[in-house]
């Protein structure tokens, strides 16, 4: 049998006993509970034993089942530690450092937590990456990072998480925009104008569409991008109103001015951002230094807007 097929039936295998059932297993794995359904019996036969068997409403692992399960979790586990041993050897490093960060959020972790970072740990290879908040999630819980800072609401995952007040969310125009010169803008003010939005992967855009509908009103924008920064040139070339906070918007609004109207809505108000790691994955000593000083930066952060 091909060994990444195998090797893709086990993980499902696996998921299924870490989840609890199968259909929650394909809600973890974004799949169709028929295709892990069919993957594992396919295993089955060729394993000639059964896996899976009913516990009541539930379906739990067999003995070879749990066998089978705790291999490839430790196999993995093993494979993932003699991946980062030979990127560090790549890199002639100390180590290695991996984490997910929102788009909006890079300026602040690169100008502030990497520097003071890389001084204490100049021998450390960090491997930064950002991507959507949903796969940033499922890469956490799988052990593939080492941390993740990001906007926006994670829900109910298995995660250690430190949460953070980010906000307000803020409509963003040019200086010489009609809006420009008010303390707060409300939803009903923002319709009158062409908008430009993110793509739902942004927890910022989440918040925006809540905020939307909870006043029954239709988000209908102009435009919609999957950089933040070109939801900001759209705005400086004044095609649009785009959505972010003050600290999201950063330093370019010295170099290109923009400016960031708190918007007048309960949801905006309490934005909030999340530094997370796995709750069973344990860290090294750099990966540990490197969460404590985001915590700590974030904690200053907050204690100097209240």
């Amino acid at each position: 049998m091909d060994d990444d097929f195998q090797e893709k039936r086990l993980s499902y295998l696996h998921q299924v006993g870490v989840q609890g059932g199968i259909r929650k297993a394909a809600d973890a794995l974004n799949v169709n509970p028929s295709v892990i359904s069919r993957q594992v019996a396919l295993l089955e036969r060729s394993l000639h034993l059964p896996l899976l068997e009913r516990s009541g409403r539930n379906v739990i692992l067999t003995q070879a089942g749990k066998l089978l399960a705790e291999h490839f979790a430790e196999t993995r586990a093993r494979r993932e530690t003699l991946t980062k041993h030979l990127t560090d050897l790549r890199y002639m490093r100390g180590g290695t450092v991996s984490l997910r960060i929102g788009q909006g959020m890079i300026e602040s972790f690169v100008n502030g937590v990497l520097r003071e970072f890389s001084n204490d740990y100049p021998d450390v290879f960090v491997d930064i990456s950002t991507g959507d908040l949903g796969t940033t999630l499922m890469m956490l819980v799988r052990g593939e990072l080492d941390m993740a800072f990001s906007f926006g609401s994670v829900g109910n995952m298995s995660l250690h998480r430190r949460s953070f007040y980010r906000g307000p969310v803020c409509a963003v125009v040019p200086q010489d925009h009609p809006l420009a010169r008010q303390p707060d803008v409300r939803l009903d003010e923002l319709i009158e104008y062409r908008l430009i939005a993110l793509t739902d992967a942004f927890g910022i855009q989440r918040y925006v569409n809540k905020m939307f509908e909870s006043e029954g009103l239709i988000f209908s924008p102009a435009y919609r991008c999957n950089l933040l920064s070109s939801a900001q040139s759209l705005c400086q070339a004044g095609l649009g109103i785009a959505f972010m906070t003050a600290q999201s918007l950063g330093q370019s609004a010295a170099t290109n001015p923009l400016v960031a109207i708190p918007i007048d809505h309960p949801i905006a108000r309490t934005s909030e951002c999340h530094v997370l790691r796995s709750s069973d994955r344990r860290l090294s000593p750099a990966a540990d230094h490197l969460w404590r000083l985001l915590i700590n930066s974030l904690e200053r952060e907050v204690s100097a807007h209240t």
